[in-house]
């Protein structure tokens, strides 16, 4: 029987593909990984003072040229930023679907340059940097966790479907972060808007919970943000920075 998460149904309403092309700004480099028959984008930032490079991959409906404004805050605390692009966003071929997204995760964490790495994943971009914790490339130093899913049968009930009686051992282990999680040993920064109607704080309470063999876990709920404006708040760059300094000294 195939899977819920290998279904039309579920993906395609799931993913929201922007297929929106940008000049890269000053100072910054678009890069693009060769995966089989799919190229992915991402765009690299440069920073004159940069400690570590942070591997952003975007929440839904978004694409590198989203973060090109912000590409200089992150350089302000110390991190170059690389944005990857999911398949069918932006400048990235191929048909974005929940099992690519999260086996493409390794692929670009090892092609992206610079060190060490620290990897974030944005609401679904969460689906990347949980795999990522669990299964960490050999630069990575951190991951951080913004506004990211904890809950699979959570994420089914969101796209209007029913999530199955009992998920199988294959799908939790290639989607669950609750399986995941708990295999991680890295240092984890958990962020979430106090006020996220979209996804419940409580997930964020719980993946931080789950990833109890962590090096140095925190959680930071931002106050009076939600899901997506969670990094206006002057809280999320003090938690982020304070990540950095932690991490990469």
């Amino acid at each position: 029987m195939t899977s819920i998460f290998d279904r039309d149904a579920f993906n395609h309403s799931l993913f929201f593909p922007r297929p929106d092309a940008s000049e890269p700004p000053p100072g910054a480099e678009d890069r693009f990984i060769e995966l089989g028959d799919v190229r992915l984008h991402v765009r690299c930032h440069a920073a004159a003072s940069a400690r570590c490079t942070l591997l952003l991959f975007h929440g839904n409906g978004e694409v590198v040229a989203d973060y090109d404004g912000a590409a200089g805050r992150f350089a302000k605390l110390g991190a170059a930023l690389a944005v990857a692009e999911f398949r069918g966003y932006g400048m990235s071929s191929g048909e974005p679907t929940l099992r690519a997204l999260i086996g493409d995760a390794v692929p670009i964490a090892e092609a992206v340059p610079g060190a060490p790495l620290i990897v974030m994943g944005r609401s679904l971009g969460g689906a990347a940097a949980h795999e990522l914790f669990a299964r960490p490339t050999d630069r990575m130093a951190g991951v951080v966790l913004e506004s990211a899913f904890y809950d699979l049968g959570s994420l089914i009930r969101r796209r209007g479907l029913a999530p199955p009686a009992a998920f199988t051992a294959d799908e939790l282990a290639t989607f669950d972060p609750a399986t995941k999680l708990p295999r991680g040993r890295l240092p984890l920064l958990v962020l979430h808007g106090a006020r996220d109607t979209l996804i419940d704080p409580r997930e964020a309470a719980a993946a931080h919970a789950a990833a109890s063999a962590a090096a140095d876990r925190r959680i930071v709920l931002v106050p009076d943000r939600g899901h997506n404006d969670v990094s206006g708040g002057e809280a999320y760059w003090r938690a982020l920075g304070a990540f950095i300094d932690r991490v990469v000294g």
